[in-house]
């Protein structure tokens, strides 16, 4: 069938051609915006009636005796929807204050000092509806050492006042190396990775009992402090194990072996970081070490000739691929995807060649942005991302200076906290200027790799700080507010190389992994709460009018108005579609613009004239819709109300 439809293009602002799919004449006017040409390859240049100059014409107005007048329903402001507006809650207070805590174990009661970062996951069916997800009260995972050192006890307490739920003993697990949670063999429950004295990998499932242990990775892990991670590198359902440069899959066979770094400090023997993303958006994950990337089977993807160190991840640049922040050598530096130095500093108060900690990235100051920050043996410092420095503080880590930190904004003011743990106090510094807000006495550790985790581990809606300790002080310490004021967190913190989306909320592992940096921007960072609250668009349709004095000769007017009754402008391209109702009961599009200006919230904007010409003969009733329609699929603009987008017309049309 060949198409009439066309659009009159009037004098300002400029209207282009757009869709039909009948063979139904349709001219659009309006004075919204601009919009773009949907015209398909039917589309007639000519006719009766049709302009087709091009040319600021102006509207066409029919003043025929018992025609259809043309007329504009003017954009004004409209009431806005309570439920697109929510102001948050107030912001909190910051006095963190030792909720509770571990210090005493009832079996291996000596392993009582913990030098690894607390891991926090789900273990345990506590609500008895046969699972362990979000809905139980998560359990914080842990190797612990004294009188077996340098092997150590792997324990499991719950997170609502320290219940020891696990404790798994001679099994020449790391005193100070780091477990990695997740659902590893697809049973539906969260697994334990822990590396061993004997430089392994063993996995335990969520009963403590153990399903394998790999071969020997001597060279390719330290043997100790190792942090392994855990990614499903190939998108397949089954996650792969990283410790060090190698990768083990889901059953514990080793799949492949990297020859160049392993995300640690050379010669120095502190540990391993190292984990896996899709750096380049290719649909395969890499392993990010120090100065390389491996492919899943071990193969060298990129390299380059600094020396190994610390990484994590972010976006700096503004494309879509990440950016490595790198500690090592007592100097951060920051590295393009394909390991491209883009910037290096030395770090304040980095004492020796190998002092510095894992990296933490976050937007500290809240101006859109993200910055990276690092520890050293006597400074907590922010850098930009030209590597510049944005704030330092003086600390104490003399004996390792290796330690990392973490990052959230537990108030919702906008400005996130930097939580870090040195020799002798449990640090919280003001992410925008450093200025210290709570230096606590209640913590000490020898330091290795270790840092606080930060999670609702209580499920009390708040977030609060598992802190590691060793003697003086031993055991797990959680941290929450004095006010019970802050902002909610995660359930779950299930590994040293920690992103949000690299786990989900009940342990399992996606097996395509959303790129966290281009959602959340952040590494070793729990920050999920927006600081202001909610506030969203709501893009509603009306039809305003359908003139059907020219139905004697199958001609028919409509006019359709947008408005956007949200919080928020909508500042996408938005479509705006006619459809008919056929006596078949059949919906079908009769034509659609695209209406590219922003849409502020608060208004409505001038009405869209269409024009059916001829009016299709079984044509029973018309509606409209905006952005496709109530809930569609294909929606652009993320709405806080999805299903008031179309309004129908219930009148009589032309009878027949």
């Amino acid at each position: 069938m060949r198409s009439i439809f066309s659009a009159v293009v009037s004098s300002s602002p400029t209207w282009v051609l757009a869709l039909t799919v009948l063979g139904v004449g349709c001219t659009i006017d309006n004075g919204l915006g601009s919009v773009k040409d949907n015209s398909g390859p039917d589309f007639d240049t000519g006719g009766p009636g049709i302009d087709t100059s091009g040319g600021d014409t102006g509207p066409t107005v029919d003043t025929a005796p018992g025609s259809c007048q043309e007329q504009t329903f003017a954009g004004k402001p409209v009431p806005q929807t309570e439920q697109c507006f929510d102001a948050g809650p107030p912001v909190g207070s910051f006095t963190p204050v030792v909720e509770w805590k571990k210090d005493t174990f009832a079996t291996a009661g000596s392993d009582s000092n913990v030098m690894m970062m607390p891991a926090v996951g789900s273990l345990t069916d506590d609500d008895g509806d046969g699972d362990a997800d979000s809905d139980d009260i998560p359990d914080i995972v842990f190797i612990a050492y004294g009188n077996s050192y340098p092997a150590g006890t792997l324990r499991v307490i719950s997170g609502d006042g320290g219940a020891e739920k696990l404790t798994i003993t001679n099994q020449s697990v790391q005193g100070t190396g780091g477990v990695a949670l997740g659902d590893i063999d697809g049973d539906g429950w969260t697994d334990i990775v822990a590396p061993t004295t004997d430089y392994k990998i063993k996995m335990f499932d969520h009963t403590g009992a153990l399903k394998w242990t790999s071969t020997s990775l001597s060279g390719h892990m330290y043997g100790t402090s190792d942090n392994p991670a855990i990614s499903d590198m190939d998108g397949d359902g089954h996650p792969e194990i990283i410790v060090g440069n190698a990768i083990l899959n889901y059953r514990g066979a080793v799949v492949g072996k990297g020859n160049s770094g392993m995300a640690g400090v050379n010669g120095q023997n502190v540990g391993t970081t190292a984990f896996a993303v899709d750096i380049d958006g290719d649909g395969q994950q890499e392993v990010v070490t120090g100065n390389a990337l491996y492919n899943m089977d071990g193969s060298v993807k990129a390299s380059n000739s600094q020396v190994d160190g610390y990484p994590a991840v972010g976006n700096f640049d503004g494309d879509d691929n990440g950016e490595i922040v790198v500690v090592s050598g007592g100097k951060i530096r920051l590295m393009d995807d394909d390991l491209r130095v883009l910037c290096s500093i030395a770090i304040p108060g980095a004492g020796s060649s190998y002092y510095g900690g894992p990296p933490t990235i976050a937007d500290f100051d809240g101006d859109g942005e993200a910055e990276f920050a690092a520890a050293s043996g006597s400074k907590y410092t922010v850098f930009e991302k030209d590597c510049s420095v944005k704030w330092q503080m003086n600390t104490q880590d003399a004996s390792s200076g290796n330690t990392g930190s973490s990052v959230f904004d537990f108030e919702g003011d906008g400005s996130a906290e930097a939580i870090y743990a040195d020799e002798t106090k449990l640090w919280a510094f003001n992410g925008s200027d450093g200025v210290v807000k709570v230096q606590s006495n209640e913590h000490s550790n020898g330091t290795w790799l270790e840092y606080p985790a930060i999670a609702d581990v209580d499920s009390d809606g708040h977030a609060e700080i598992v802190v590691a300790n060793t003697s003086p002080k031993i055991g797990i310490y959680v941290f929450g507010d004095a006010g019970n004021s802050w902002m909610p967190g995660r359930k779950i913190w299930n590994e040293h190389a920690y992103s949000i989306t690299n786990v989900d909320d009940d342990g399992g592992i996606p097996a395509t992994a959303d790129r966290n940096w281009l959602s959340y921007n952040n590494f070793r960072s729990g920050d999920l709460a927006p600081a202001g609250g909610y506030s969203g668009p709501d893009l509603i349709v009306s039809v305003k009018d359908v003139c059907t004095d020219e139905c004697d000769r199958k001609r028919l007017m409509v006019w359709l108005q947008i408005a956007n009754d949200g919080y928020e402008d909508v500042e996408e391209d938005v479509t705006i579609s006619l459809y008919g109702v056929m006596d078949s009961g059949s919906d079908v599009l009769l034509a659609d613009t695209v209406v590219t200006d922003s849409i502020p919230a608060g208004m409505s904007l001038d009405s869209v004239t269409f024009t059916l010409d001829p009016v299709p003969a079984t044509l029973a009733s018309v509606y409209g819709k905006v952005d496709f329609g109530n809930n569609s699929d294909h929606d652009i603009v993320d709405e806080c109300i999805e299903d008031n987008n179309e309004d129908v017309y219930s009148d009589n049309l032309c009878p027949r």
